[in-house]
């Protein structure tokens, strides 16, 4: 019963422990093993270890990022001789990840782990260029915006706190209404001496100086909570400006890369056409005459020789071409 109990302890998943683990990781050897191996025992988890990965990894400064890139290494070498999902799983995040390593202190760090995968065939090759190509290409700006943690900016929290703030101005405005609709004028003391004649209309208007007090409470604490409703929002505002920027740029790289490829596709499609009027004379099987009678059945058929280079630069030509797409 004991051993079942800690086995059902050991198999738990906790997200914000595992967050806390990754915050805490230390750049040593020991540290990434024990919370690496930790990771593989809950690879069941693996989308969700993923995803709070690749969420930390954008809070945290650029030598962090380093550690946790290190701890991605160990996972997914060890998933690839296993088996494990974590090698497919890990792939876009990395892809994500890789865009906010750029920084010239971790930069070639990071090319050295790539440089491994590609060696040991942990990633295809397409992959691990895709990788390079997004870590060493840089955008406008990014150099200061890679230095600084990104925020964990999500859209939807946003539009949560754009609601809020709209329902606290509407509430400030419904009390600053009940306010002005009050015909007691709570700043001027003559006036309220003269409303005093006697004692029966004297209580009346206490009551409703008791009244007024209270109204101009509730808009005061309506425009304190607004103020720091909007004080949140512009907060959240710039964080989505830091965020949408550095995605633009991402987006930047990712359409120039395509372009690049459509570019490439397009070079060897002309290649293609210039050379298909030479294979018309270059057939391994040369076309019979119009005129030549049909071959019976024991008849050869002669085809070309073996030391005929054409075949084999065609092979060739076409092998090369396509490696560089």
């Amino acid at each position: 019963m004991v051993l079942l109990r800690i086995s059902d302890k050991m198999s738990t998943f906790n997200e914000h422990q595992f967050e806390k683990k990754l915050l805490s990781l230390k750049d040593s050897q020991d540290s990434i093993q024990n919370l690496s191996a930790w990771c593989l025992q809950h690879r069941q988890q693996n989308k969700k270890i993923v995803a709070i990965w690749l969420k930390v990894l954008r809070k945290v400064k650029p030598d962090q990022r380093l550690t946790l890139f290190y701890l991605a290494n160990d996972v997914i070498q060890y998933s690839k001789r296993k088996g494990y999902e974590f090698v497919q799983t890990f792939a876009p995040a990395l892809q994500k990840a890789t865009t906010l390593v750029r920084d010239n202190k971790v930069k070639q760090s990071i090319l050295r782990i790539f440089k491994i995968w590609d060696e040991r065939g942990i990633y295809d090759e397409t992959f691990i260029s895709d990788l390079t190509g997004l870590l060493t290409t840089s955008t406008k700006g990014q150099s200061s915006e890679q230095s600084q943690p990104l925020p964990d900016f999500q859209p939807r929290i946003l539009i949560e706190k754009i609601k809020s703030c709209k329902e606290c101005e509407d509430e400030t405005d419904m009390l600053l209404k009940k306010l002005n609709d009050s015909h007691l004028s709570l700043s001027d003391a003559d006036a309220l001496r003269a409303s005093l004649k006697d004692r029966r209309q004297g209580d009346d208007v206490v009551s409703e100086v008791d009244e007024g007090v209270a109204k101009m409470e509730a808009y005061v604490r309506a425009l304190e909570q607004e103020l720091k409703e909007r004080a949140v929002l512009i907060e959240l505002l710039e964080q989505g400006n830091q965020f949408y920027d550095v995605q633009k740029g991402e987006a930047k790289v990712v359409a120039n890369a395509y372009k690049n490829f459509g570019s490439r596709v397009k070079n060897l499609k002309r290649r293609l056409d210039e050379l298909i009027p030479s294979l018309k004379d270059c057939s391994p099987v040369p076309s019979p005459d119009v005129n030549a009678p049909s071959p019976s059945p024991d008849s050869d058929i002669e085809l070309p020789e073996e030391s005929d280079p054409i075949p084999g630069i065609m092979i060739y030509f076409f092998r090369s071409e396509l490696q560089t797409l």
